[in-house]
């Protein structure tokens, strides 16, 4: 039985004998790629950037220094990147977004179905990209059929990144500002049962003068009066001023620091994402081009053209051999 040849000189020569065909098959598939180009949706990519600032900037601990002043960075570090870049690919932002451009409606879709519901997440997610750069700024982008709603979407992600990531922060001082604010009121109720229980005892015994020792840079005065159980209700007057005055101390710090989460809390001009550039309706259509695809294409047939007629005539030469 002899063995089939087909070596380099065998496939030139196949391949040229066959280059009508091949030709034929490149020029129609060339032009098939443009005209699925041609009759298909153009696609444009929107594309946006933002930086972060620090949110520590403006934190009550760095705006009321007591202790010297501490240079604070303006910029975001790599663990505050972290942080935000979590924010970002959570399903959170993406939902917000589609629910406020309502983009449910723009794909034609019924968000009350859970599966178009879904079908409405993968596409959002599909066509929406966040990258962080080596500089620590985010580069955002999203790509759809409309160029003015693809420039939308990057717009409103930007701002509602931000707001989500900024109110995390105002939650957690708005939480501090309750917490203080009801022992303030517990303390309120405690100094008036305490000045009340100090108006009767000083009404009855007749005992109007400063007698707390606790209260510095004070001269205690001579306390005029006697009798029976006097020298006793002065003792429960110092003790009970005592603990009032510590308590009216208390409480003026409570309110102070109060007062600056108050400070902190409302940071709506004060954004803890600057946008460096803002989403624009992109021009162009997103690569490849009418160009491009014709070639693509056309080598791809030309590719599978000359595959094809290389392996039938291989194979029509197997056939004749005798065996």
């Amino acid at each position: 039985m002899s063995t089939t040849r087909f070596d380099i000189v065998d496939v030139a020569q196949t391949l040229r004998a066959k280059r009508r065909t091949i030709i034929i098959v490149t020029i129609v598939a060339g032009i098939l790629g443009a005209a699925f180009y041609l009759v298909s949706k153009k696609k444009y990519k929107a594309e946006g950037s933002f930086l972060m600032t620090n949110p520590l900037y403006t934190d009550r601990n760095n705006l009321f220094q007591s202790w010297g002043i501490n240079f604070v960075d303006y910029f975001a570090g790599d663990d505050d990147v972290d942080r935000i870049m979590t924010v970002v690919e959570s399903d959170t932002v993406k939902r917000a977004v589609a629910e406020k451009l309502n983009l449910a409606a723009a794909y034609g879709l019924d968000v009350s179905k859970p599966k178009e519901a879904k079908k409405l997440m993968d596409i959002v997610k599909d066509n929406y990209k966040v990258v962080r750069t080596e500089y620590n700024n985010c580069d955002v982008s999203y790509v759809d059929t409309d160029p003015q709603r693809a420039a939308e979407v990057v717009n409103e992600s930007m701002r509602t990144i931000e707001q989500i990531f900024r109110g995390y922060y105002i939650d957690q001082r708005n939480r501090m500002i309750t917490v203080l604010n009801a022992q303030v009121v517990t303390m309120d109720s405690s100094i008036n049962v305490l000045t009340d229980s100090l108006a009767n005892m000083r009404d009855r015994y007749g005992i109007y003068s400063i007698i707390n020792p606790a209260r510095e840079n004070l001269q205690v005065s001579d306390v005029k009066g006697g009798g029976a159980g006097f020298g006793r209700a002065i003792e429960e007057i110092q003790n009970i001023e005592s603990i009032k005055d510590q308590l009216v101390i208390d409480r003026t710090k409570f309110i102070s620091r109060m007062n600056e989460y108050k400070t902190t809390q409302h940071e709506k001009d004060v954004k803890l994402l600057h946008i460096l550039s803002s989403a624009r309706p992109p021009a162009k259509a997103k690569p490849p081009g009418l160009t491009l695809t014709t070639l693509s294409c056309a080598l791809i047939g030309f590719f599978f053209a000359c595959i094809y007629m290389l392996i039938s005539t291989y194979y029509r030469r197997i056939i004749v051999i005798e065996r």
